[in-house]
């Protein structure tokens, strides 16, 4: 006969050690990511106001100010689902995947358009990438059948946990990941196999030497490396 539940309002009390260890580490990490998180944003708002001032409202500078918001509110979310007090989870999980959505179509865009502007003068590889990126956005919205079905309340603590998981929210992530990795190499193999500086100087030896590339290549180069990391 299993023992009474001791104090019954303390939701960590109705999960299995393991489980309970995970959804701790995972609120955690969630906390801490918000962090940083809300100090990168405030850290950019002069570059961000002076953005605003010297450049036309375009697709590319709205998807750059969307990213963002949308990846805070996604983790805003997330804290919310582990800390509680919540009264709808399943509402919960699909504002998040909703959130989801727009930071993965937003921030892969941005990275859509490093690709059209490296290779502008092939029609085959942009359109190519853009099909990829339709495709990424359509298989990201996945996660939509994984918020309604996979998240319950744990008893009647207001707290929510996942139950189980579904195997499409696998396609949600790794078609998104396979994009950026596919974007990564074919930008760093046209900056590096256009700006070698000797005819037998290997592509390799370029990423190395980074400091020998043009500033503007070099610059694209480094920001591309961090986004995809």
């Amino acid at each position: 006969m299993s023992s009474p539940i001791v104090n019954p309002d303390v939701y960590l009390n109705y999960l299995t050690p393991s489980v309970a260890s995970d959804y701790e580490l995972s609120r955690n990490v969630a906390l801490v990511t918000l962090g940083a998180l809300v100090w990168d944003m405030l850290s950019s708002i002069p570059e961000d106001y002076r953005l605003i001032r010297t450049r036309k409202l375009s697709v590319v500078l709205s998807a750059y100010f969307v990213t963002r918001p949308a990846a805070l509110a996604i983790i805003v979310l997330a804290v919310l689902q582990k800390t509680g007090p919540i009264t709808n989870c399943g509402l919960l999980a699909t504002m998040q995947a909703a959130f989801e959505v727009v930071s993965y179509a937003t921030s892969s865009y941005l990275f859509l358009k490093r690709v059209h502007t490296i290779y502008y003068m092939n029609s085959l590889v942009k359109h190519a990438f853009s099909f990829m990126w339709l495709v990424g956005v359509g298989t990201s919205c996945a996660v939509f059948s994984g918020a309604v079905h996979d998240y319950i309340e744990i008893a009647d603590t207001k707290h929510c946990i996942r139950h189980k998981s579904w195997s499409a929210l696998a396609v949600a992530f790794m078609d998104p990941v396979l994009f950026d990795t596919l974007v990564y190499i074919a930008i760093t193999w046209k900056i590096l196999a256009t700006h070698r500086l000797e005819p037998r100087q290997s592509c390799w030896k370029a990423f190395w030497r980074r400091e020998a590339l043009p500033r503007v290549s070099r610059a694209l180069l480094q920001s591309g490396q961090q986004y995809y990391l």
